[in-house]
């Protein structure tokens, strides 16, 4: 009696297992045949007349023709673009410096005669609203801004309330 059960039961189960299997080949099949052929060539990539109407797209690879952008930018362009900043920002400079009448030893130096009992921690020469200044930042926290065309004091910023 329990033969004929478990001979039943397995029975049923290939049954089952054969028409799922009928199932997945006969829909695997019906979709191979509706595929289009996609062209391996750019240039036939435009040319979609060869392409069955309502097929749908099975395939996992795209042809990609021509430039490829990944980052908006074409191939090399980040390199480019890094190589170009460096050298933008060395024109910049030299621009800067032609237009200073002053040297940075001389603002340093005035930088420290007003401060008394710091030191200059670094020195930048900036565009800042059209005037070229020079940055004084000393070891106190302070930043003094001299006038690079003519050497006066602009601003001395404490630095105060950039401490926190």
């Amino acid at each position: 009696m329990k033969i004929n059960r478990f001979i039943a039961l397995a029975a049923l189960a290939l049954l089952v297992v054969g028409a799922m299997g009928t199932i997945s080949y006969r829909t695997l099949a019906a979709s191979n045949t509706a595929v289009s052929t996609q062209s391996q060539s750019c240039d036939q990539q435009d040319d979609d007349s060869h392409e069955v109407a309502e097929a749908a797209d099975t395939d996992n690879v795209d042809l990609q023709c021509g430039e490829q952008v990944e980052d908006g930018q074409p191939d090399g362009a980040e390199d480019a673009e890094v190589a170009g900043t460096e050298s933008n920002e060395a024109n910049e400079a030299a621009t800067l410096q032609s237009k200073a009448a002053v040297f940075a030893a001389d603002a340093e130096s005035a930088a420290l005669a007003a401060n008394p009992g710091t030191s200059v921690v670094k020195t930048e020469l900036d565009d800042e609203n059209g005037t070229v200044v020079y940055s004084v930042e000393l070891s106190n926290g302070a930043d003094v801004k001299m006038d690079a065309a003519n050497g006066t004091i602009l601003t001395t910023d404490s630095g105060a309330d950039n401490e926190g």
